[in-house]
């Protein structure tokens, strides 16, 4: 009966050591933290211009939800319309996402000597045109941002580093639309 309940004991304290030591919690991407645009216009197209490319460099293949579909999805709860004249499109020109492998500059003894760059980069275009197709006012908004992370990480830790990179992208890029819609658009916006 000792060694039965000895055995049991040893088999659960095996079991509970087996855990995962950190819990990764998932990103929540909540698309209300950033900035609403409400345009003067009948509709609205949404075209997705960027093909992505396939190489070594390119890690969207190997992400959940990629830099596109995020920016898509905030393109269309976030850019709304209203009124009975002119037309809103609006062209994704690019949303890549790349990895290089880079030299770590201050690496101590005992860290790694490589380490990885993510790199984000987002283009579009916001072309605004009157009902017999001219040209009203266009906005082309780009921005670009990087982050690093250790080379041999779990693929929790790469959905957690750029799921962060990616909101923090948008963030960028929404105040940056901000900031020049209101410039080159502003007689079309309702504030």
């Amino acid at each position: 009966m000792f060694l039965r309940i000895s055995l049991i004991l040893m088999i659960c304290s095996i079991i509970i050591s087996c855990q995962p030591i950190r819990n990764t919690d998932t990103f929540v991407f909540d698309y209300s933290r950033f900035d609403n645009f409400t345009i003067s216009a009948k509709s609205v197209s949404l075209n997705n211009l960027y093909e992505q490319s396939f190489s070594e460099k390119n890690i969207e293949n190997q992400i959940k939800v990629s830099p596109n579909l995020r920016l898509q999805s905030w393109l269309k709860k976030n850019v709304q319309i209203f009124g009975n004249e002119n037309k809103l499109i609006i062209n994704i020109l690019d949303s890549s996402i790349s990895r290089d492998e880079i030299n770590n500059e201050n690496a101590k003894n005992y860290e790694e000597k490589k380490i990885y760059s993510y790199t984000i980069s987002y283009l579009i275009e916001f072309a605004l045109y009157d009902n017999l197709d001219y040209l009203l006012s266009n906005v082309t908004v780009e921005t670009n941002r990087s982050t690093t992370s250790n080379k041999y990480i779990s693929l929790n830790e790469l959905d957690s580093i750029v799921d962060l990179l990616i909101f923090n992208s948008i963030q960028d890029l929404s105040n940056e639309t901000k900031l020049l819609l209101n410039n080159y658009m502003g007689e079309y916006l309702l504030n």
